[in-house]
């Protein structure tokens, strides 16, 4: 028998082949990439960001603690300033320098004195309203250049 020539009668009314998952209508959307980018993006920017320690907030509310004389300690007081940096005071009103740099080595002479005076340990006074990373930029400073002097923090109450 000879191979048949003629298409097969059958093959004009079948539909063409498709490949693929199969008809999705024009209603359906596949968000998927969207969420994947979503994510990627969410993860990005979070580990991207940098957090800046000046804006953490509010210094809080002590509740309780020890009580600690002002008479055995070197008092610095950490007062809200105009600018973003607080305002450092000692116990006789005098302020400190502004300029950073210089207020480092200003507040480590009169931490110094003081404790060469006789002094204990060194209590820093904030405001309610001082950022939190006011506070500890001073008690950077105080831990950075005496390893044995105890530093108290006290928050004024609002």
């Amino acid at each position: 028998m000879a191979p048949h020539s003629e298409p097969f009668e059958d093959d004009e009314d079948e539909a063409p082949m498709r490949m693929g998952k199969g008809f999705r209508s024009d209603d359906e959307m596949d968000i998927t990439p969207m969420i994947d980018i979503t994510f990627l993006l969410l993860i990005f920017f979070v580990v991207a960001s940098k957090m800046d320690p000046t804006q953490t907030g509010r210094t809080p509310v002590a509740d309780n603690g020890m009580a600690v004389s002002a008479k055995d300690s070197a008092v610095i007081f950490v007062l809200r300033g105009s600018g973003e940096h607080a305002i450092l005071q000692r116990l006789d009103g005098s302020k400190f320098i502004d300029d950073e740099d210089a207020q480092v080595t200003e507040v480590v002479d009169y931490v110094q004195q003081e404790i060469d005076d006789g002094k204990q340990q060194v209590m820093i006074l904030g405001d309610f309203d001082v950022a939190v990373g006011e506070v500890g930029r001073v008690r950077k400073m105080i831990g950075d250049n005496f390893d044995d002097v105890e530093t108290y923090i006290a928050v004024k109450e609002e």
